[in-house]
């Protein structure tokens, strides 16, 4: 497997801000990443750049998933190439030794660790890894508004992933949430959605440095200090309005 003089990564996504966001995240790990937006975009990418590791987007539109997998595996060129397809639909022949299996319910920043760990050389990060959080718990008794409510304060940066029935990340650097991924979401929806509804599910906190997240594209502008006061105002009038009988609810 030789790399060009491209990126060593390439993420493909029809999404431009989630192909950024996954690309910086790379950079910020330590390796170099572009971004196409499709799969003929992806193929001449390939071709002329040769990258180690390509990410594609299950929501992938000019060509399936499985097609772009298809023609990478056909192609000895790129045969030994490092796939992440994310998600539960994955094609058929997904699965052999350059594929990357990703277990249900684990994040974006999940996945591209466990891709960044079969590139070999550099120290890969260990986003994947309970053992290297800072801080985890269960988000039942540490609800994620004081999570970060404590990151701002101690001005942490880092990235939080939440493990629950739909798998959701933020980033915060020194304090401030700057991009958050939820579904099909934006990330300001993502992280209103979040915020606002009491997920049943676990957390963990990844620290990183501020340094390489100064060049990350920012999906969320709005304050985290307006972020976690309107949250606050959602709570209390969720708690102050009374109880909905059962006739009401018919």
């Amino acid at each position: 497997m030789t790399a060009g003089d491209g990126a060593a990564c390439l993420v493909v996504s029809p999404q431009l801000s989630r192909a950024l966001s996954h690309a910086a995240l790379i950079e910020a790990a330590g390796w170099s990443a572009t971004t196409a937006a499709g799969g003929l975009h992806a193929l001449t990418q390939i071709e002329r750049e040769k990258p180690y590791l390509v990410t594609i987007d299950p929501l992938l539109e000019d060509l399936s998933p499985a097609d772009l997998h298809e023609i990478l595996r056909d192609d000895p060129a790129t045969a030994e190439t490092i796939v992440l397809i994310p998600g539960a639909q994955r094609p058929t022949r997904y699965g052999g030794p350059f594929d990357v299996t990703v277990p249900a319910g684990l994040t974006a920043p999940d996945a591209l660790a466990l891709a960044l760990q079969m590139l070999g050389g550099a120290t890969p990060p260990r986003w994947h890894d309970p053992e290297s959080a800072a801080l985890s718990g269960d988000l039942s008794t540490l609800p994620l508004t004081e999570i970060l409510l404590c990151a701002q304060e101690l001005q942490l940066s880092g990235l939080l992933l939440i493990h629950a029935a739909q798998p959701a990340h933020v980033v915060l650097r020194r304090g401030e949430i700057i991009d958050a991924e939820c579904g099909d979401r934006t990330a300001q929806q993502a992280v209103t959605h979040l915020l606002s509804s009491r997920l049943p599910g676990n957390f963990r906190f990844h620290l990183m440095s501020p340094d390489p997240l100064g060049a990350y594209p920012r999906g969320v502008t709005v304050p985290t200090a307006r972020l976690l006061m309107e949250a606050a105002v959602h709570e209390d009038h969720a708690q102050a309005a009374p109880p909905q009988s059962a006739l009401e609810a018919s």
